[in-house]
């Protein structure tokens, strides 16, 4: 999973350049997030679609100087079916670096602090990832009910999240609702309108809690978000 370590920037660019073009035959938003968790920077394409839920903001995690950290809720606009998520590191990843959920408290290690029995979560800890099942009932939920060992170190991974259904990889890896384990709920028709389409990603950091529940880590250097 080695990569260019320009690559996603050299990506926005390019879908950026075709942003007109595409915008007249697809029925799916091009808009785009970027950010650069080591240079202090975020592009933010839609803000209606990309909600910066805690700015970018200095990691105090130890062995983390010259790290940022921040959380963005995703609203999968209509016409879209998946959000898409390409994570690129730089170095040896350090504790807590992706934290991708269906809760707004979603906080790693699976469940979250009741806001709904949609709480299907997946994070990335050390080089290990894992996805957990949804369930208003903690006995319910498989923590983890998929794990899987990344090599980040200078690498990439893409994720694509849609109704009961992730994806990772290369190597390409997926989990889709097996034996009534729920996953992501899109849409979400427990919860507000404004959030049925929603997804929460904490970078550098779980979704909820941190700082202070210390699930924070650095070598997340790069995202980019679209929609499929």
């Amino acid at each position: 999973m080695t990569c260019n370590p320009l690559r996603l920037k050299a990506l926005l660019l390019a879908t950026l350049g075709l942003c007109g073009a595409a915008a007249a035959q697809a029925q799916c938003t091009t808009a785009l997030f970027y950010a650069d968790l080591k240079s202090n920077f975020a592009f933010n394409g839609d803000a209606t679609l990309y909600h910066i839920l805690s700015p970018l903001t200095a990691s105090t995690t130890a062995g983390c100087t010259g790290w940022q950290e921040m959380v963005v809720k995703i609203d999968i606009p209509a016409g879209c079916t998946a959000a898409s998520l390409d994570a690129e590191y730089e170095g040896l990843p350090n504790a807590w670096t992706l934290n991708i959920g269906d809760s707004p408290t979603n906080d790693g290690f699976a469940g979250d602090a009741g806001s709904t029995v949609h709480n299907a979560e997946a994070w990335i800890l050390g080089e290990n990832f894992s996805v957990a099942n949804a369930s208003g009932n903690p006995a319910a939920i498989d923590n983890p009910l998929v794990t899987e060992h990344f090599a980040l170190t200078d690498s990439a991974v893409k994720f694509l999240v849609k109704d009961q259904f992730i994806s990772w990889g290369a190597p390409y890896g997926l989990v889709q609702s097996p034996n009534n384990k729920l996953l992501f709920a899109i849409p979400d028709t427990t919860v507000a309108a404004a959030d049925q389409r929603s997804i929460y990603v904490g970078l550098n950091r779980v979704i909820s809690g941190a700082p202070g529940n210390g699930r924070t880590g650095c070598g997340l250097r790069r995202v980019l978000f679209r929609f499929q």
